[in-house]
């Protein structure tokens, strides 16, 4: 979702260009003008123009909202990366099939099972203990694991609050519909006013 946000931003300000910079000065020329003014500038109705030129920054604070929420995400996603690499740098498997993509709930937790069940049977095959598989190899697979246990709980303890995620959704999407002023009324507003 990051990706495709960040594109419709890029997209976004390359449509906005420099209009936010003029559209504060061209409603300060609306509203500082009276009616019989803004008529000689063939502007019939100051409220409707006021309105197409604010669509501008309508649009200029999506783009920073969306940004906003973007780096949020961002920042949210790089301390569990980060976690993530530690638990499995101690032997937990990667969220990653071997072509990249997300492995489904089930096919992790199989994963995991197995990796379980190999690290029991390896401690109690090890030649260096031949007793019971209640030796010192078994102990310190077994602390691994419960070490691995405890920091996934952790890691997943607080409850996601996917506000972040669904108000990004929402202003992506109010960008996505969001219709800017053509460039032709555009400039036809900046050549009315004195730069």
């Amino acid at each position: 979702m990051i990706g495709v946000a960040q594109f419709e931003t890029h997209k976004a300000r390359a449509l906005l260009a420099n209009k936010p910079e003029h559209a504060n000065r061209l409603i300060h020329f609306l509203n500082t003008h009276t009616k019989e003014q803004l008529a000689s500038f063939d502007i019939q109705n100051k409220t409707d123009t006021i309105l197409r030129v604010k669509k501008v920054l309508t649009m200029r604070n999506f783009v920073q909202t969306l940004e906003r929420k973007c780096q949020e995400m961002q920042a949210e996603i790089n301390i569990f990366k980060e976690k993530f690499a530690m638990l499995q740098s101690k032997g937990l498997h990667s969220l990653l099939t071997s072509s990249g993509r997300l492995l489904t709930h089930e096919q992790y937790a199989h994963r995991v099972n197995i990796y379980v069940l190999n690290q029991i049977t390896a401690s109690s095959n090890s030649s260096e203990d031949t007793g019971l598989p209640s030796g010192h190899a078994l102990y310190d697979k077994l602390e691994n694991m419960f070490y691995i246990e405890h920091e996934m709980a952790h890691l997943f303890e607080v409850q996601q609050n996917y506000d972040t995620y669904i108000e990004a959704d929402e202003t992506w999407i109010k960008l996505q519909r969001h219709q800017l002023p053509t460039d032709q009324w555009w400039d036809s507003m900046l050549e009315v006013f004195p730069r």
